[in-house]
Order: structure tokens, then sequence, then C-alpha cells
């Protein structure tokens, strides 16, 4: 079976072979609890080495949650569990070929250790239920974050094109020449910004607590996205606004920090294309000062998704 995992500093996405998507902070905890009496109500919880771990949305609602992204977390238990509770949420089993994402920041330096450290693998965890699920990576490519994304494109390019991929806490910009079916890395228009969107959350958890005299620290705020209100002292008050004037004010901040960069070289781009959970807002800014640019069909899945068919692509 194929598996691509996409790896982010905030949330990690994958997608497998029979087309299952899941997508869960990239988040780690050890723990023991994993039922208080009423039934697990969050996943992930899987046993690996006889240690139980809760993993994403869980592992955030734990006391020592492991989020912090190092180089060398990439060759650790945090990277294998996130890898094999990606291979439990989308359903693969037995052997594996295994199509895994890093940040552009660490792809030159780590590609290799990481390739080693995955390939050949054998691995089981036991899930919630308590059923155990074996996993053998006989097969593992690894890809820069952001070149996924052009292989889900289902149109003819030719010329330079950009992708800007808005992570959680970076933006990856990829920019490739593309020949008929050749596409090739422009390296020196290949480079990372500091900043993503999780400065919203920093900036959102100030504004709340000016507005309306509350502290919520970031794991709370980790989902907000997915909000459209907040509790504040037993009700329930809108933030719709709010958060929408934040997340234009950081896409303008990251956006402009990327025009910047590439400065004089947006001549020569045939289109813009934008991927990641920041895309629709980094775009609609993009768009007032260039005027071919897509937001990718559902853009928080693209590089996965591009991983995935580069598994096939490089078997040929």
């Amino acid at each position: 079976m194929k598996c691509a995992v996409d790896i982010g500093f905030g949330f990690t996405k994958a997608v497998s072979e029979q087309g299952r998507e899941v997508v869960f902070p990239s988040a780690v905890a050890k723990t023991v609890l994993t039922d208080l009496g009423f039934g697990t109500f969050k996943d992930y919880y899987i046993n690996y080495n006889n240690q139980t771990y809760a993993v994403g949305k869980a592992a955030l609602d734990s006391i020592a949650p492991e989020t912090n992204f190092t180089p060398e977390r990439f060759t650790s238990n945090f990277a294998k569990i996130l890898v094999l509770t990606s291979f439990l949420a989308t359903g693969v089993e037995g052997e594996v070929e295994l199509g895994l994402g890093l940040p552009l920041m660490f792809y030159k330096t780590l590609k290799d250790k990481v390739k080693d450290y995955f390939k050949y693998s054998e691995d089981t965890i036991i899930d919630k239920e308590n059923i155990a699920h074996s996993y053998h990576i006989v097969r593992c490519e690894i890809f820069p974050q952001g070149v996924g994304a052009f292989f889900t494109l289902d149109q003819q390019l030719s010329g330079r094109y950009c992708l800007v991929d808005v992570g959680f806490r970076t933006t990856d910009v990829v920019t490739v020449e593309v020949e008929e079916e050749n596409i090739e890395p422009l390296l020196d228009l290949c480079f990372t910004i500091d900043k993503g969107m999780s400065l919203a959350i920093e900036k959102l958890s100030l504004l709340f607590e000016r507005k309306f005299n509350v502290s919520y620290d970031s794991k709370f705020l980790m989902d907000i996205h997915e909000r459209s209100s907040i509790p504040v002292r037993g009700r329930q008050v809108n933030i719709e606004e709010i958060k929408n004037d934040v997340y234009q004010t950081i896409a303008n901040d990251i956006v402009q920090s990327v025009l910047k960069k590439l400065h004089n070289e947006l001549n020569s781009l045939g289109g813009i294309f934008v991927a990641g959970g920041g895309a629709f807002y980094a775009a609609s800014i993009l768009q007032r000062t260039f005027e071919n640019v897509q937001v990718l069909d559902n853009a928080q899945f693209a590089n996965a998704k591009g991983f995935l068919k580069l598994l096939t692509v490089l078997e040929e």
C-alpha cells in the first residue's frame, strides 16, 4: 500500500492510495489515561513499544505535549509516531510504500538521514480498541514540501511558475521551470519565510485578552480556524469578524515578505499557485499585485497528494 505523509510544523496531513485523507496537529504526548469511564472521545491514542501516546488533538489536551520541531525530531520517535498514526488513520496495513515530505528548510540536510531512518523499518502499534497493527516500510521516498503540490495540477504548463505554500509556522516558496513533462526547481528561487499562520493564534490570543479580559493558551486556540465563537465566562462570543481581520493582517505580512524576496523575478513568472492552510487569505492579497494567482484544489492536502502521485511516477 502507498501512503504519503506531509509532516508540517503545525499539522500532519496524510493520504493513502485508497483515497483516505486525514489531518491532525503535529503533537505527541506520553500518557497513561485514555478513558475516564466515558469512552475515549478524541483520536488518537496508540501504544508503541509498551508506551501509550496521545497524538494530535488528544496530545494538545495533555499536560506536556511535544510540538516543537528541531532537525533531530525527524529521526526520532516523535516523527515515527506521527507517521504510524497516519498509517492507522488512513487504513494502511502491512507493507507500506511511504512518500514523506520534509520542510524545505530541512530537506537538503536531512533527506538521506530521514530516508535511512524510515526505510525497511518494522513497527507494531496497538490502537485504542486494543487491536494491533503491523507495518513494514518497504520503500521510502523523501520530498521537499511545496514541490509535491505541482504534481496535483491537471493543466498544461510551460515556463516559470511559483508555489507559495502557507503553512502553520513557516511559508515555503518553490519556483520551477516547466518544459513539457519536466519540472525543474530553480534553487535560487526556492526559500522559506519564517512566518506562518501560527502568528494569527498569537495575535488572537492578545486581542481576546484585551477585549474580553480572558486568557487562552495556544493549545486551546490551535483549532481556532474551525470555530466561529469562543466561550467567555459561560457565554459564546462570535469571533468571525475579529478572526477574519487578523488572518488578513497576518497573510498580508507573509505575502509582503514573499514579494520582497522574489522582487524582479515576479516579472518572469507565468503564474503563482497557493497551497497550505493560509492559501485563501494569501491568494486574495497576491491578486492585488499579480494577475494569475490560483488556489490549488484541496489546498491543505496538495503536497501529500503530490507525494502520492510521485511514488507512482518514480516507479516507472
